[in-house]
């Protein structure tokens, strides 16, 4: 049986820091994917993280001092809070102390007067408009942050999981700012698809400028339209690539659009849209290719029926396998 994984804060604090190895990083990030109230805990480190930039410390400031306040108003409030371990990252500990002594009001207004929306989908397909009149459009079992208003000088969201859409009302003055798994989405006004899963993260751009980082490795690449950047934040790697295709938008836009794609690529992007797992049984097969318009509603076995008629092919059902030979 496998060890349950216990984060510390500690580890949580590195991590924000990027002072961890490989092995503490890939840690973090299986705990995150095992729970929705791990991932929530972590973006409550990383919304104190991510708001202390924006202050100025005071160095006259005692951070014990005021940590004692922290944890005796906490007591007092009988809320839940988090308390950053003393030892090490003194701005970090500034920071929280700030957030929740200096005028307290910082934080009333960001968790009650400007909460959180949790943009969800299952086994649909949804679109929202955020408040600066962005639209978002989240394939199947997809999760979204992101503040009922966007305040101060960035607008920040995550993407948990899932796959999104991102059409982005343009704010040279505001950045769009995207955090998934181990990467940062910078842009100002553009339109881009990106895919968090299996701890990959891919990134695809149809208009404007985007910027892309691997938060380990800390490199940054730029994207134009039609261009990709594949992201592995356990390894630091981060690949810029032309955009091999277009059937990454047949969630949004209802169909699969394969114009001389290969066979393994149709099959990957059908095994993800109806939730199956259809195999590649002969390799000749793998690279043929295939030019076809067809919509996202019909069933799989029309889908197969096609397939049998175009590649001459024959579907053999073994299990929970759809085997093509």
């Amino acid at each position: 049986m496998k060890k349950p994984l216990h984060i510390n804060d500690d580890l949580l604090i590195s991590y924000l820091l990027k002072e961890v190895s490989e092995e503490q990083a890939k840690q973090v990030e299986e705990w995150r994917a095992l729970a929705m109230a791990n991932e929530r805990r972590f973006e409550q480190f990383k919304l104190i993280w991510d708001s202390s930039k924006n202050f100025t410390a005071d160095p006259d400031i005692d951070a014990h001092a005021s940590l004692q306040k922290v944890k005796q108003r906490a007591a007092e409030q009988k809320t839940q809070a988090i308390i950053i371990p003393m030892h090490g990252y003194f701005w970090l500990k500034i920071a929280v102390a700030i957030l929740f002594i200096a005028g307290g009001s910082w934080l009333f207004m960001t968790t009650f007067m400007n909460p959180q929306v949790r943009f969800e989908t299952q086994d649909i397909v949804k679109t929202d408009t955020l408040s600066d009149g962005s639209m978002i459009t989240l394939n199947k079992y997809a999760l979204l942050s992101y503040p009922k208003k966007f305040q101060g000088e960035q607008r920040n969201v995550a993407l948990v999981k899932g796959e999104a859409f991102f059409s982005i009302a343009p704010n040279k003055a505001k950045p769009f700012i995207i955090s998934t798994g181990g990467a940062t989405i910078r842009v100002v006004g553009t339109s881009f698809n990106v895919k968090n899963r299996n701890g990959l993260i891919e990134v695809i751009v149809e208009t404007g400028i985007v910027q892309v980082t691997n938060n380990f490795s800390h490199v940054m690449i730029v994207l134009k339209p039609d261009e990709m950047a594949l992201v592995n934040p356990q390894t630091g790697k981060i690949s810029k690539l032309k955009t091999p295709d277009k059937l990454y938008t047949y969630y949004r836009r209802h169909e699969f659009v394969a114009k001389g794609v290969p066979l393994y690529r149709l099959v990957q992007v059908l095994n993800e849209a109806y939730n199956c797992q259809i195999v590649i049984g002969r390799k000749q097969l793998a690279n043929q290719q295939i030019t076809a318009t067809f919509n996202t509603d019909i069933s799989l076995d029309y889908v197969l029926e096609l397939l049998t008629k175009t590649l001459q092919v024959t579907i053999e059902k073994k299990q929970d396998q759809i085997i093509l030979k």
